[in-house]
Formats: C-alpha cells, structure tokens, sequence
C-alpha cells in the first residue's frame, strides 16, 4: 500500500459532523442523566448511530480504493456497516417497546422484540454468506465494487425493522402520550429524509447519519430531558410550607431548617439544569456552524436549482433547529432569572419593518394577504430592548400565519402616551382557525399546544407565545389572547417604554421594504492585499471562514491553537484576527493577553474579534472589557462575516463591490 494515493469519491464532512454530534449526545446522556431502562435503549441507538457513521465512512474509502484494497478488508468492514444499521434500527424498536411497557406496567417487552430478533439473526446469517457468494454484493480489485442480483433485497431487512418499529408506534397508541408519538414522527421523518436525500439527490453527499444525529436530539430535547416545570412548582411548594412554618409560633427549627435545606435543593437542581442547557447550547453551535456555512457555500456555487433547493432547504432546517436552542436557551435564561433586557434608543419604524419584512414571505407563499395597520401618531423613537421587542412580534405573526391556511393576517401598531412614557401595543389578527375557549391557556403552557391532532401537521414545540409572554412581563407588560373557534384569533401584546423622541411616526405601509433583503448578500467587497488569522480548534470551522471569504481574495492564515497563533503573530503582520474562545490547552481569552505582552509585537494594533458559539447575555461586553475590538457569535452568516471585515479592514485595501 505504501505510495498509493487513497481515493475519495464521496463528500463524507456532514456524516463527520453527525458523528461529532452522536458521540457528543451520548457523552451528555451518559453524565447528565439517570440511568433508566429507556435511557439505556437510547443511548445504545446513539452508539450503534456513531458507529454506522464511522463505518459507513471507511466504507466510502473501500468503495473508492477497491482495485488496490485488500479484497477480505473491504467485506468485512462492509459487514460490519450493515450489522450496525441493522442493531441501530433494533434499538429504536427496543426504546418504543421499553416506552410501552413502563406506560403499561406490563412485562411483555421479551415478546414485543422476537420479532425484531428474528431479523436480526437473518441479516448476521445472509451477510456472512454473502462473504464468500456474493449474491448482495461484491469486491474485487478487476470491477471494484459491485452489486449482486440480489442488492435490493439487502435493504428489505432494515426496512422491516423500521416498518416494525412503526407498528410498535401504532400499537402504543393508547398509552403513549400525543406528544411522545409526534416526537416519533418528527424522528422518523428526519431520518427518512436523509436517506432520500441521499439516495436520490445529492449521491456523492454523505448525509444521512446528520439528520440521524439531528432526529436524535430532538428526541433528547423533547422526550428524554425531565420536565423542569415541575421542579419549579415543587420549589414554589417548599417556599409556601417555608413560609407557613414561620407563621406558626409553636413550629421547631429543626423543620425549619429542613425546609431550607430541601429548598436549596432544589435551587442547587435549578442551577445544574441551568448550566446543562448553557454548555449543551454552546457545544450544539458548532456543528449547527458548519452545516450551515457549508450549505451556504453550496447555494452559493451550485448552478443546479434541485440542488440549490436541497441546499437551501437545508439551510431553512438548519434555522428552524437553531431557532429551537435559542428558546431553550431564552426559557432557561427566564427561569433562573437572568434575562436581560438592554435599554437603547430605537427607530419605531425599523422595528415595525423588520417584523414585517421577517414574516411577509412566509405569508405570500402561503397566498395570504398580509397588512399593516400604524397608528400615525406613534412616537418615532422610543427607548427599550428592541431585540426582544422584535422577537415578541415575530413570534405572534409567525403563530398567526402557521395556523391561517386562507384570507389574511393583519398587524396593527397603536401607542398611548403618558408624560415621558409610552405603552407601545401591537395586535395581530389572522383569520386563521382559531382557539377553543377551554384550550386558550394551553397558548402560553410551555411545551403545550392546542388540539395536537387536528394540528400535527403544524411545525414548532410550543415555546414561542410563553416565551413571548414572559419577555412581556420583564418589561412590565402582557400579551392578550382573543379567539373564536374557526374564525381566527387577536393576539396583542403591551411593551410599557421611555419616549426618546415624541415626533409622530408618520404614514408607515407594508410596502415600503427599504433596504431589507430576502436573502444573505455576498461577495460585497474585494481586498487580494489583506490578511488575516483565524484561530480555531475545529477544523471544519477554519475550512467553512475560508470557503465564506474566498470571493473576497483575501489572504487567510489559520491556526487550531493558541500556541499556533502566538507563532503566527510574532512572525506576520494581520490586519484582523478572529479569535474563538473555548479551545483546549490555552482558550482565545488567554491566548489574547499572551499575545498583548509580546515584546515587540507586530500585531500591538491589529483589532481582535472574538468568533465563538458563547451567546450567553452580557458576554459581549465581557468580550470588550478584556480589550478585544468586537464579538461575532457562531453560526456564522457570510453577510455578517463581510460586513465585520469591511468595517475593520484598512480603506486603501478595501474595493467595494455592493454598495453597503
């Protein structure tokens, strides 16, 4: 084998990705969570997940270098790629089995699995025939890799387990609650997906073992995590009894103290919950990263427009799934208490067109009116937190075109005013289906939806209106509800604010787009004589910056640690570098400071960005205070990224392609 060149016919970045991804879910299960039966099956799935991904790998190496491989290599490992998608499919069956029996309380899990079993030991026997026959198919060093008369038959096994693993679905029915079945579809549906994307589409990407990885935690997030609702009513409970013991005059300490002991209990759970959810969010941001970055790059480059969708829908996933850790993110941040809300002065107007501009598309390819009603006399800048204002609005008109199928979705902006202060409202109307009386409250239960079977066909997890309500009540308001069943439902919300400028907004219309943009703009400038460092330990992370920048021909240097860096600094001169945060050894923060005590430095001046997935409040100005000149947070938009560069690149070095 020595001086031979390996072969690569297969793109295998996303099924390294999906792997990460396995290894790193199971290492959170396995430290963080309790060891149940269910949680044992699960993670079992993970493994044999991890080791498909692995193994499906090196058989992309075998199938590519067959001519020059040994022959008894190449099947033996193919053997092993099967088995381990064989026991993956086994272990999703053994989990829905093991879910039934604890909903049950009966024992027939034996019974549930023979037939699972069964399949198991005929695909071990048939491939092992298949070795030495080859009626699946074969390697050789004259043909390479070939499929036998019987390939497709091959595939018939995992199908049946997954066709079996469905009929468990369907037979727990009855016992498993409507959110663990939808939780299994959403699961099956990304896993069926990956494997028609593959399979059809995009053939050379090596994909599937991602939206395995993605199907995976979801469940994790939505099934598998305790329901922390009830760990806060239990905290509730201990401080009413806290507080009833001291009213009683004849109560000893020593319940008293106990109270407080088992109160701090569940303060110390709250806390670990807490800083589960921060460290898991922070570490799911970096492959989130490069699936985003890289699908970027592909409909950027790709001429094909069925690949373009591909690309392009994969991006709107890969959204939707950020989308879902930032709420989880936000409704951690609530409920420990360290929701912040920074108070800046904003332009109304730009906030009511970002909002519409953010939904309007959304809106159209639904063949929905959408409209805009604006009080003139609205103040034309105000002082609050316009971000989560934002995030408020979007949230409702988002809710309100995902359950309107015909007619409209209307937004009405109106403002009452009281000395220096204002009470910003914002109502939104659809004509949607409407909310039954006696399911109103579930709008704001976290996690909670209204008629979950006349809506599973409607995405989202039930975060967004409580999370709204809640970011309305730190600022002193509430959100309203209004509905009649099959006619369409009024959501408004109250955001108490400062006046800064009491000048009447004017004549504001839904037309009017400015300078928004449907889609990321790119290639806005060109510098072939800059040059920058980008210090990161992920290597798929420095590939994806470099693939971001290229249109720009800038000069890119890249390093994965901070010893790495500190070399490069001393010999070169940069003029940006980009520093991530968490790497091992020696972090971005540390790194920074080395290199400001370099003597004689040639980088004394060269502005340092942070790039890192740490989103959590107030890290910005954390960042800043240490002396870097600004923050850029992971996943990383190539539109952000070229705006950023422009701003700290030197002028003369810069040749503007599109007008910022």
């Amino acid at each position: 084998m020595s001086g031979t060149k390996l072969l690569m016919d297969y793109n295998i970045d996303l099924d390294l990705v999906g792997a990460f991804l396995l290894a790193f879910i199971y290492t959170v299960m396995k430290v963080r969570y309790s060891e149940t039966p269910e949680n044992q099956k699960y993670r079992r799935f993970i493994v044999c997940s991890f080791l498909t991904a692995v193994f499906d790998m090196l058989n992309a190496l075998c199938i590519s270098n067959a001519s020059t491989f040994p022959i008894i290599v190449c099947k033996i490992n193919y053997l092993i790629y099967y088995m381990c998608q064989i026991m993956m499919a086994y272990y999703i069956c053994s989990y829905i089995a093991s879910l039934i029996d604890l909903r049950t309380g009966n024992h027939d899990y034996k019974s549930k699995m023979i037939p699972s079993k069964i399949l198991v030991f005929v695909a071990g026997i048939t491939m092992s025939f298949n070795l030495f026959y080859g009626f699946f198919n074969d390697f050789d060093h004259q043909n390479g890799y070939t499929h036998g008369p019987f390939f497709f038959i091959m595939f018939a096994m995992p199908v049946c387990m997954t066709l079996y693993s469905l009929v468990l679905v369907a037979l727990g029915n009855l016992v498993l609650s409507i959110l663990e079945i939808h939780i299994m579809v959403f699961f099956y549906s990304f896993v069926i997906g990956g494997v028609a994307l593959r399979s059809f589409i995009l053939v050379n990407y090596m994909l599937d073992e991602l939206f395995v990885a993605f199907g995976a935690l979801g469940v994790l997030f939505l099934l598998e995590t305790p329901d922390y609702r009830k760990l806060m009513e239990t905290m509730n409970s201990l401080d009413k009894a806290r507080r009833d013991a001291e009213n009683e005059k004849n109560i000893s300490n020593k319940y008293r103290i106990e109270a407080e002991k088992q109160r701090d209990i569940a303060q110390s759970a709250t806390k670990a919950k807490d800083n589960f959810i921060i460290s898991m969010s922070h570490e799911i941001r970096t492959p989130i990263n490069a699936v985003l970055g890289m699908n970027e790059i592909i409909y950027r480059n790709e001429k094909d427009p069925e690949l373009k969708s591909c690309a392009e829908s994969a991006i709107m996933s890969g959204n939707t799934l950020l989308s879902l850790i930032n709420d989880i993110l936000d409704l951690s941040r609530i409920e420990s208490g360290n929701m912040e809300l920074i108070e800046e002065k904003y332009d109304v107007a730009s906030l009511i067109q970002d909002s519409c501009n953010i939904i309007r598309d959304r809106a159209e390819k639904k063949n929905l009116k959408f409209y805009l009603e604006c009080n003139e006399n609205v103040p034309g800048s105000l002082i609050g937190d316009m971000v989560r204002i934002r995030q408020v609005i979007v949230n409702m008109l988002t809710n309100a075109v995902k359950y309107t199928d015909e007619g409209s979705v209307t937004m009405k902006v109106a403002c009452y005013n009281e000395d220096s202060r204002a009470n910003l409202i914002v109502r939104v109307i659809d004509t949607g289906i409407g909310i039954k009386k006696e399911d109103i409250n579930k709008v704001f239960e976290k996690f909670g939806r209204a008629e979950m079977t006349r809506n599973v066909k409607v995405e989202g997890t039930g975060l967004g209106m409580p999370l709204s309500r809640d970011i309305c009540k730190a600022m002193g308001g509430d959100i309203e509800v209004e509905s009649t069943y099959g006619s369409g439902s009024v959501f408004t919300a109250f955001f108490p604010q400062k006046i800064a400028d009491s000048r009447p907004i004017g004549k504001l219309s839904v037309d009017n787009r400015g300078k928004a943009s449907i889609r990321e703009r790119y290639h806005l400038f060109e510098a072939p004589d800059a040059r920058l460092l980008v210090v990161d330990d992920t290597k798929v992370n420095l590939k994806l910056f470099k693939k971001l920048i290229e249109p720009s021909r800038i000069q890119v240097d890249t390093a994965q640690s901070g010893d790495e860096a500190l070399q490069l600094i001393s010999r070169f001169e940069y003029d940006i570098i980009f520093m991530d945060h968490l790497m091992p050894v020696k972090d971005g923060v540390e790194t920074f400071k080395e290199m400001q005590d370099l003597p004689d430095s040639l980088n004394k001046d060269t502005p340092v960005i942070m790039l890192t997935a740490n989103v959590m409040t107030g890290m910005r100005e954390e960042y800043l205070e240490i002396g870097f000149k600004d923050y850029l947070p992971k996943p990383v938009k190539g539109e952000k990224l070229e705006l950023m560069i422009m701003q700290y690149l030197p002028k003369d070095k810069v040749t503007v392609i599109q007008e910022v």
